[in-house]
């Protein structure tokens, strides 16, 4: 028997530190992280609220997968600034995607500036558009992303690693990626952007 419990011991020490050692980012785990977003020009284009980080699970899709891919390995505490190239993140600047719609499909009492977001409905979803130009008859919209054609630069840390629950797993499960359409195709009524 003494010698059955002195030959466990090894492999006890050994699950010992696997138990205890720290959990890390990786695939199916749900993360908790705190960031901030900066463009080339040090302008920051977002940012997690103060106590409040993002949570995602690793592999579902739900962040840019060049930042996801660049936090794996990361454990709770450290930091890291991940930069993420235009082609990575919301793509090159697509000049088809510029599209002109009559005038009439916007509110009458609407003021149109150029630079202003609108929301459209297509058929893919609501996505976010630009004015690029306003014209007696016509409105010229952007479809690109407002971060197309732009590297990004992540200022991350780790706030938070855990195991999916029964219930997320459930969930992740039961979900089915929707197709989308090409930007350039989209249209639809567009709608002033929420803030």
């Amino acid at each position: 028997m003494k010698r059955a419990i002195l030959g466990a011991l090894p492999l006890l020490a050994m699950l010992a530190v696997v138990a205890c050692a720290p959990a890390t980012v990786a695939e199916k785990k749900i993360v908790d992280f705190n960031y901030k977003g900066t463009l080339s020009d040090g302008s920051v284009f977002g940012e997690s609220e103060p106590g409040k980080p993002l949570e995602f699970q690793v592999g579902s899709g739900k962040i840019i997968s060049a930042l996801e891919k660049g936090m794996l390995g990361m454990k709770v505490g450290e930091k890291k600034t991940i930069t993420v190239k235009a082609a990575d993140a919301y793509g090159e600047y697509d000049s088809s995607a510029l599209q002109d719609v009559p005038r009439a499909q916007f509110p009458k009492d609407l003021a149109l500036q150029v630079g202003q977001h609108f929301q459209v409905q297509t058929a893919a979803g609501v996505m976010t558009v630009t004015i690029a130009a306003v014209k007696d008859k016509t409105v010229t919209v952007d479809f690109n992303h407002p971060l197309a054609g732009k590297d990004l630069t992540f200022a991350v840390e780790i706030v938070k690693i855990r195991e999916m629950t029964s219930e997320e797993k459930k969930a992740a499960q039961a979900v089915t990626a929707p197709a989308t359409a090409p930007a350039t195709t989209q249209t639809g009524t567009p709608q002033p952007a929420s803030k």
